[in-house]
Parts: structure tokens; C-alpha cells; sequence
């Protein structure tokens, strides 16, 4: 059947799950959700996961793994170099 959900809906970044499966989820009645669901019993979930912040951890990522070998770089260079007392 079709289930309609008494929530706004949101595009962008929400995901509907059913039994832990993507499924696409519907704009209904000019506002709310909709989700088509076999029948039986299942668990539904929503869940905003904007792909914004999987980019923003991936160069969080990156940017730590540059600093982290410009520091030990440093660090290297510097011991390489010192002047014997």
C-alpha cells in the first residue's frame, strides 16, 4: 500500500529506509510524505543524511592527513639539520 506520513517533506538530504532498504519517498498532498510499503510488518526510518557533510568529512579527512605530514615533516627536517653543539 501507500502510506502517507503526517510530516513535511523534505527533499534534500532525507533518505526513507524500509527494513533497513533505500526507498524512494514521495511529496504528497502538496506538502507532506508519502512512501509506497509491501505488505507485512516493517520498520520504517527517515533519516537526513546530507551529502554536505559526507563531503565536509571526507576534506576534514584529507586536510588532517596533510597536516599531520607537514608536522612530521617538520619535525623530521628539523632534526635532519641541527648543528651539533
Amino acid at each position: 500500500g501507500f502510506v502517507v506520513f503526517s510530516e513535511m517533506y523534505y527533499g534534500n538530504g532525507w533518505n526513507a529506509y524500509i527494513d533497513g532498504n533505500l526507498k524512494p519517498h514521495y511529496k504528497v498532498n502538496y506538502a507532506l510524505r508519502g512512501l509506497q510499503i509491501p505488505k507485512g510488518k516493517h520498520t520504517i526510518e527517515f533519516k537526513f543524511e546530507p551529502k554536505v557533510v559526507k563531503t565536509g568529512s571526507q576534506i576534514a579527512l584529507a586536510s588532517s592527513v596533510i597536516l599531520f605530514l607537514l608536522i612530521i615533516g617538520g619535525l623530521f627536517y628539523q632534526f635532519k639539520n641541527r648543528k651539533p653543539e
